[in-house]
C-alpha cells in the first residue's frame, strides 16, 4: 500500500478532510448568530480574567517579547508574536471558570480557539474578512469536538489530562492554518492539517493534578493559554518541510487516543456542527455544577430559603465529581472546583455573585457553615443514562422543619437545549462595573453585531474595554 492509500485509509485523514470541508463552507445565518454569541461570551469572560493576578503576571511577562509580531497582548500596550498573545488571551478567557464548554469532551473550546483566531488575524498581510474569520473558528471547534470524541471523549480527563489544553492544541492549529490559507486566497490543504495535528501530538500539556491539591492550582488557568500558544506553534511548524510529524495523530499506536484518551471511538461527521453543541456558563464554577445550581434554584424557591433553614444537602451525580471535586478549598480555583463550596456559596449568596470565589471571601463563615452540611453520592444510573453528553445532577434538601425537597436537572441554563439569550450573556459582564466595565457587555455586542464588523473591528472593541478595566 503506497502513502496515498495509507493516508486515505486513516481516521485522522478522514476527519481532516471533513474539517477542510467545514472550513471552506461559508457560514449560514444561524451559524453567524451562534458565532457572534460565542465571541461575545469569550470577550466578556476574557475581561473577567484580566482582573485575576495569574493573568496580570503572565501578561507582564510577555513584555520581553514586545515587538516580535503584530498581535496585541490583551490589556497591554505592546504587540508580540501571535503565540504569546494567544497565551495571554487564552489564559484570561479560562481564568475565572466562565468560558464555554463542549460537554462530550469536557473541554472549553472558545478560550483556545478565539485566542488563536484573534492573534493570527492580526498578523501582517491582507485584512481578514468576517466570513473567513468565522470559517476558521468553526473549523477549530469542529476539530476539538471530533478528535476529542474519537479519542474517547471524557476518557482524556479520566486519564488525568485537561482536555482544554490537550485538544485545544489541535483545534487551535486548525484555526490558524485555515485563517492563513483563506487570507492568502489558497485552498486549505488537508495534509497540512494532518501535519499540524502531528505536531500537536508532541505538545501535550495540562495535567489534572491541579484538581487533587488544595493549593497551587492557578496553573489550571494557564492551560487554555498553553493550548493556544502550542496551537500556533504547531501551525508554524507544519509549514517547515524538514520538520516532519506523524500522520496518524489520532489512532496511531502512540497517538491521541492511545496515550491520552481511551478506546478509539467512531464519530459521525454528518451531524450538527460543533458550534451548535456548545454550552455557555451563567455561573462562575465548574460546568458539572451548573445543573446542581439550577436544581438548587428549584428546591429553594429561587434561593429565597434562608441558609440557616437548610439542615442537609445531598448532591448526586457522576463519579467524576467524587474523583476530582471534593478537595479542601484553599484557593479561588479549588473553590470553583469544589462541589460543597459551590453549593454553599450559591445557597448563601445566589449564583451570580462571582466574587464569592475570590480569595478574600474563601473564609466567609456563612458559606463555610453550609459547606459542612453538603454531601455527595455517585448516582450510577444517572451517570449511565446521561453522562457525558449531559451533565445531569440531582439535589435533595432537608429543611429545618423536617420537610424534604428534591429536584433533578439534566440540561442546565446555557446548554444548547436551554441556550442563553444575548441579554443573558451581556449580563455576565455586570460584575465588572466595579472595575470600570459597567457597559462593556453592551458595547462589545454592538461591535460584534455590526453588519460590516471585521475581526479588527471586534478586536479593537475588546482591547478598548480591556484598557478601561485596567485603567
Amino acid at each position: 500500500m503506497d502513502d496515498t492509500e495509507y493516508d486515505l485509509a486513516s481516521t485522522t485523514a478522514e476527519i481532516a478532510r471533513h474539517v477542510v470541508t467545514v472550513a471552506e463552507t461559508p457560514p449560514r445565518a444561524r451559524d453567524v448568530e451562534v458565532l457572534r454569541r460565542l465571541l461575545l461570551d469569550n470577550f466578556i469572560v476574557s475581561l473577567w480574567g484580566l482582573t485575576r493576578p495569574v493573568v496580570t503576571e503572565l501578561a507582564d511577562w510577555t513584555e520581553r517579547f514586545a515587538g516580535t509580531g503584530e498581535s496585541v497582548v490583551l490589556g497591554r500596550d505592546w504587540s508580540t508574536d501571535p503565540s504569546f498573545a494567544g497565551l495571554v488571551h487564552g489564559t484570561a478567557a479560562h481564568a475565572f471558570e466562565l468560558d464555554d464548554t463542549h460537554n462530550a469532551t469536557a473541554s472549553h473550546p472558545g478560550s483556545v480557539i478565539m485566542a488563536v483566531a484573534l492573534a493570527v488575524a492580526a498578523e501582517r498581510g491582507a485584512p481578514v474578512s468576517r466570513e473567513h474569520f468565522f470559517q476558521a473558528i468553526t473549523a477549530g471547534y469542529e476539530t476539538m469536538a471530533l478528535l476529542g470524541e474519537a479519542a474517547g471523549g471524557m476518557s482524556v480527563v479520566h486519564r488525568g489530562f485537561h482536555p482544554t489544553s490537550v485538544l485545544g492544541t489541535y483545534g487551535g492549529a486548525t484555526t490558524a492554518l485555515v485563517l492563513r490559507a483563506l487570507r492568502a486566497g489558497e485552498r486549505i490543504d488537508p495534509l497540512a492539517i494532518e501535519t499540524a495535528w502531528g505536531h500537536a501530538l508532541s505538545q501535550p500539556s495540562g495535567s489534572m493534578q491541579f484538581s487533587a491539591e488544595p493549593e497551587s492550582g492557578e496553573v489550571k488557568r494557564v492551560h487554555a493559554g498553553l493550548g493556544a500558544h502550542n496551537a500556533i506553534r504547531a501551525a508554524d511548524f507544519a509549514a517547515l518541510p524538514a520538520v516532519t510529524a506523524p500522520r496518524l495523530a489520532l489512532e496511531g499506536v502512540y497517538g491521541l487516543a492511545a496515550c491520552f484518551g481511551g478506546e478509539l471511538t467512531p464519530v459521525r461527521t454528518d451531524r450538527e456542527a460543533a458550534i451548535h453543541q456548545i454550552s455557555l456558563k451563567p455561573y462562575a464554577c465548574c460546568r458539572l455544577f451548573h445543573s446542581t445550581i439550577d436544581a438548587l434554584r428549584v428546591v429553594t424557591d429561587g434561593f429565597t430559603v434562608p441558609a440557616d433553614d437548610i439542615r442537609d444537602v445531598l448532591v448526586t451525580g457522576p463519579r467524576l465529581i467524587a474523583e476530582q471535586h471534593l478537595t479542601r478549598v484553599d484557593s479561588s480555583m479549588t473553590a470553583q472546583y469544589s462541589c460543597p463550596f459551590v453549593v454553599a456559596a450559591t445557597i448563601v449568596h445566589g449564583p451570580e455573585r462571582y466574587d464569592a470565589y475570590t480569595e478574600e471571601n474563601l473564609r466567609d463563615p456563612a458559606v463555610l457553615g453550609v459547606v459542612e452540611r453538603v454531601r455527595f453520592e455517585v448516582d450510577e444510573v444517572m451517570e449511565a443514562e446521561f453522562y457525558p453528553e449531559h451533565f445531569a445532577t440531582a439535589v435533595r434538601v432537608e429543611l429545618g422543619d423536617g420537610s424534604v425537597r428534591s429536584a433533578q436537572v439534566v440540561d442546565s441554563v446555557g446548554t444548547s437545549e436551554h441556550p442563553m439569550s444575548v441579554e443573558q450573556i451581556i449580563a455576565k459582564a455586570a460584575g465588572l462595573a466595579g472595575a470600570g466595565g459597567d457597559d462593556c457587555g453592551a458595547r462589545l455586542a454592538e461591535a460584534i453585531w455590526r453588519e460590516d464588523a471585521d475581526p479588527l473591528t471586534m478586536a479593537t472593541a475588546l482591547w478598548a474595554q480591556a484598557r478601561k478595566i485596567l485603567r
